[in-house]
């Protein structure tokens, strides 16, 4: 839409047509950000400008059935083809290498690239404007494009060295008047190349775009459409458009899904739908109208969660972490999620990094920021999903429950403020021993065990921490600048498990 992605547009122009810019673009972003549209309106933008030609372009899908749009060998022959019908010398140089080897086609990517791209494209070197080849969507050239395809790996490493071919070409020694412009979500085989590194391409990551700038772009195009014909504006008022935009929280796929919901169904019945598209607390979007979200969630997962590609643990693993994830009260680190589920932080990183398109992964493992992309993803898993893959509530609050409890019990020991004397005040540092993990489990241990159903089965882990460790918890909290709610966790504690907190927290309160 006109007026929309205003600055990222002008920066990508600016990319194509400046001299000494890196010859690649890398425009990545989670699932729903728009990547999409901006390739395509970057392609219709170059079209039109005569100072660029738009050498050809590529948008992988895996939703349209067609086996060529997901399989990364179709690329290559593609944008050559495209370019040799409105290049001739290109055009020329590249029938003499069908001709030296017509079986070029059906090698190997980087045979594709160094016959079909670079050694034609040395004929077209003194071009006097950029030729711009565009691939959108490249993650979903990671399905099994052919029956000859042996595996979603064996499809991740052709991506891998078709992009290592295409960073080694605009590279070479021979400065070719090439821009590839590369759009992906940032998924691992991707992130591991030379693409994701800025001294070989520009990088810009949707995420970190100016989230007011997102939300205004996504406010115009809800008004817009809202408010296009005079029927619908005296259907709608400026709060609906505020509304639709906060729950859309910065993805431009949950406005244009809801949109496409409300509309479709012609002026009349436009009012009503916008009703139902909102739950009964109309604090998100209803199950009917999120079906389309669902679907791509439903993808994204089974790419995650493929059986010939990991262990039977693995697989159990991950609902959990996904569930521990959705029930935690604080964002978490990659090392805090961990170290409270008992495992190594470089396995809970494998397992999420399949999952980039919809849960944010800091690049440094502690980092708090780890977190579902959306709030309907969270959703999706424990209610929309179908009933049998549903994650339990219960399953993340158990896990998490134990994981504090185990923490507490192995961390809490005396002068956990690594005072030299007990007359001194609590340090204005925070001690190296208070972990993020062991924060969580101090504070938020309660919250997990009074949600489980029959919190009994912890009465023996509670009883073993806070019968001998109760005041180097007591600490703990004190050192967090939380002492004020150590009262009301255990009155609430004391109301909630088996095991008696009453006296514990009178003489607290007393003192």
């Amino acid at each position: 839409m006109t007026g929309t992605r205003v600055q990222v547009l002008r920066d990508i122009e600016n990319w194509i047509l400046s001299p000494k810019a890196k010859r690649i673009f890398w425009l990545t972003g989670k699932a729903g950000m728009g990547k999409t549209a901006i390739a395509h309106t970057v392609c219709t933008i170059a079209h039109a400008n005569k100072q660029i030609m738009l050498g050809g372009s590529f948008f992988c899908s895996r939703s349209t059935g067609l086996a060529a749009q997901r399989d990364v060998r179709c690329i290559v022959p593609t944008l050559a083809q495209l370019l040799a019908r409105q290049s001739t010398g290109f055009s020329k140089a590249l029938a003499a290498e069908l001709k030296r080897d017509p079986d070029i086609l059906y090698q190997q990517v980087t045979e594709q690239v160094e016959h079909l791209l670079y050694i034609p494209l040395l004929a077209v070197k003194k071009s006097l404007v950029p030729i711009l080849f565009v691939i959108d969507a490249l993650d979903e050239c990671s399905d099994r494009p052919t029956s000859e395809m042996a595996s979603n790996g064996e499809s991740h490493r052709i991506v891998s060295d078709m992009l290592e071919a295409l960073v080694n070409l605009s590279n070479s020694s021979v400065k070719l008047p090439v821009r590839f412009l590369v759009t992906s979500r940032p998924e691992t085989h991707i992130r591991d190349t030379p693409v994701s590194d800025v001294a070989f391409s520009s990088v810009l990551q949707l995420h970190t775009v100016n989230k007011q700038q997102v939300t205004a772009d996504i406010h115009l195009y809800v008004s817009r459409r809202l408010f296009s014909f005079p029927k619908l504006r005296a259907c709608f008022t400026a709060d609906d458009v505020e509304m639709l935009v906060h729950l859309s929280d910065g993805l431009f796929i949950v406005a244009t899904t809801a949109l496409k919901y409300v509309l479709d169904g012609g002026i009349e019945a436009a009012a009503s739908r916008f009703k139902t598209l909102l739950n009964s607390t109309r604090d998100g979007l209803s199950s009917g109208a999120a079906a389309p979200l669902d679907h791509m969630y439903g993808l994204i997962l089974a790419d995650a969660t493929k059986v010939d590609q990991i262990d039977g643990d693995e697989l159990q693993a991950m609902p959990q972490l996904l569930a521990s994830l959705l029930s935690a009260r604080m964002t978490l680190s990659v090392a805090a999620l961990a170290d409270l589920h008992g495992t190594d932080r470089n396995e809970v990183r494998a397992r999420l990094s399949d999952l980039h398109a919809v849960i944010h992964v800091p690049d440094n493992d502690n980092e708090p920021g780890l977190r579902t992309l959306h709030a309907s993803f969270g959703d999706y898993l424990m209610s929309r999903r179908p009933r049998d893959t549903c994650i339990s509530g219960s399953l993340g609050h158990k896990m998490l429950a134990r994981g504090c409890l185990r923490i507490m019990a192995e961390r809490l020991h005396f002068n956990m403020s690594q005072s030299r004397s007990s007359y001194e005040p609590n340090p204005k540092m925070r001690p190296d021993a208070i972990s993020l993990s062991l924060e969580y489990a101090c504070l938020q241990w309660i919250h997990h065990v009074a949600a489980i159903s029959d919190s009994s089965e912890f009465d023996e882990e509670i009883d073993g921490v806070f019968r001998s460790r109760f005041l180097f918890w007591l600490e703990v909290v004190s050192l967090l600048g939380n002492v004020s709610r150590a009262a009301a966790i255990l009155f609430f504690a004391a109301s909630t498990v088996s095991w008696s907190f009453s006296d514990v927290a009178t003489t607290l309160m007393h003192s």
